[in-house]
């Protein structure tokens, strides 16, 4: 279970430093971002990942895996479509010259690796947990049947 809870924790500061180098980038390359883009990076990207780890230290660890999961997986749809998909400001493709232009593009692609990564750490960690219920159910039962 520590096992678990570590390799969550550790792709979670790595999405999390990503997300703030990424951050900079918009702020220094001046891309906007709606107000309602801005609640989703704040909740889904930032804050429910980091949620997440937490709870895989604490006895809601499953819960915490299928928060890492699903924040992950929202993490990087939107991503990918809002940089690498979707025409507009946010799109590393047709972004302005800039100073920081190559760190945006660069911080952009990080994080899809990151968030992939993310992904893939969270149903790792639903799978490890389940196969660990099951060995756990296994034993009870046995134990009982032993008893009778």
């Amino acid at each position: 279970m520590r096992r678990i809870a570590l390799y969550g924790t550790l792709v979670v500061a790595m999405v999390t430093v990503g997300n703030l180098l990424h951050g900079i980038s918009h702020a220094e390359h001046e891309v906007p971002l709606a107000a309602w883009q801005q609640a989703y990076v704040f909740l889904i990207i930032f804050l429910a990942p980091i949620v997440a780890a937490v709870l895989l230290w604490s006895r809601f660890r499953r819960a915490g895996a299928w928060l890492l999961l699903v924040s992950m997986t929202g993490s990087l749809i939107f991503g990918v479509a809002y940089h690498f998909l979707i025409p507009g400001p946010d799109n590393a493709f047709t972004l302005q010259q800039g100073a920081w232009l190559t760190a945006f593009q660069a911080s952009a692609a990080l994080l899809v690796l990151l968030d992939g990564l993310g992904c893939l750490t969270g149903l790792w960690a639903l799978g490890r947990l389940s196969q660990a219920t099951a060995e756990s159910k296994s034993a009870s039962s046995l134990r009982r049947t032993e008893l009778r």
